[in-house]
C-alpha cells in the first residue's frame, strides 16, 4: 500500500465509525462540516498515520489549521505536492 491509500485507509477507517459506512471520499469532501470529525478524531488520525508512515508534517511543514478537506489531509503526507512553511508561519 503506497502514502495515499494509507492515509485514505485510515481516513476512511474513522469517517465511518463515526459517521457511518461510507464507500468512497472525495477530495474535495469537508473534514468536520461534511465528515462529521471532531479534533479528537483528527489528533487520532494524525497518530496513527505517524505510526504507520513514521511521519508527521504538522510538526514543522504543513500547519494542521490548513487541512480542512480530503483532499488537504492527503496534500500533507505527499512530500512532492507539499509545501513548506514559509518564515513567520507556525505549525
Amino acid at each position: 500500500m503506497n502514502r495515499r491509500e494509507t492515509v485514505e485507509a485510515a481516513l476512511l477507517e474513522i469517517v465511518n465509525e463515526v459517521a457511518g459506512p461510507v464507500e468512497h471520499l472525495d477530495e474535495d469532501q469537508l473534514l468536520v462540516d461534511q465528515l462529521g470529525l471532531e479534533s479528537l478524531h483528527l489528533a487520532r488520525l494524525v497518530a496513527v498515520l505517524e505510526m504507520e508512515l513514521d511521519i508527521d508534517p504538522f510538526s514543522d511543514e504543513v500547519p494542521i489549521t490548513s487541512v480542512r478537506t480530503v483532499g488537504d489531509l492527503l496534500q500533507a503526507y505527499d512530500p512532492v505536492g507539499r509545501a513548506p512553511l514559509g518564515p513567520g508561519e507556525l505549525s
